[in-house]
């Protein structure tokens, strides 16, 4: 569990690059206690095999003109399970607050499963607030292009994952960039 605090004026970028094989649970709890703090929260998750993975991130903000934003993407292969779960909440006395959260999940293979739940508590009028949440299995669509343009699918498969799971990198130093995106690469 990771426990954060952001003072007035602060703010706080968490950026998760998780490409690692097993069972687990990952929470955040991040209050905004000052007036404009912010809090993002950036996640690429592939679960593969028997992987069953959950990531809970909530929210608070407590006071006026904060921002925040929660974005996870992911990949579910295999039998694997995948879980984003969260919350955001804007208390009374947090007005010009804009905060956002996001989820997405591809399953890639019928026996994965997934489930993304965004949720907003709030108590104040004036805020910019938004969720959503986006969980689907990898398109014949998808793949039928790509395999028509002469790509086979195991490689069509491996170009869909590494466009959703490789952005993630971008928040990272340049060496720390290129293990990412070989973890993508070698995971996939």
């Amino acid at each position: 569990m990771v426990t954060v605090r952001i003072a007035s004026g602060a703010s706080l970028e968490i950026c998760v690059a998780d490409f690692a094989r097993g069972r687990g649970s990952f929470v955040v709890d991040a209050v905004c206690e000052g007036e404009g703090s912010g809090f993002t929260f950036r996640l690429s998750s592939l679960a593969l095999e028997e992987d069953e993975k959950t990531f809970d991130v909530h929210l608070d903000h407590r006071l006026a003109h904060q921002n925040g934003k929660v974005d996870m993407n992911g990949i579910a292969g295999g039998a694997s399970k995948l879980h984003f779960l969260g919350e955001t909440v804007v208390r009374r006395g947090a007005g010009g607050t804009r905060t956002r959260q996001d989820g997405r999940i591809i399953v890639i293979d019928r026996e994965s499963s997934c489930r993304c739940s965004p949720a907003l508590r709030i108590f104040d009028n004036d805020v910019e607030a938004g969720h959503g949440a986006v969980e689907g299995r990898l398109s014949d669509q998808e793949l039928f292009y790509l395999q028509s343009r002469g790509i086979p699918e195991k490689e069509a498969r491996r170009l869909i994952a590494m466009g959703y799971l490789s952005p993630i990198a971008t928040y990272f130093p340049e060496g720390i960039r290129e293990k990412i995106l070989s973890a993508v690469e070698e995971g996939i």
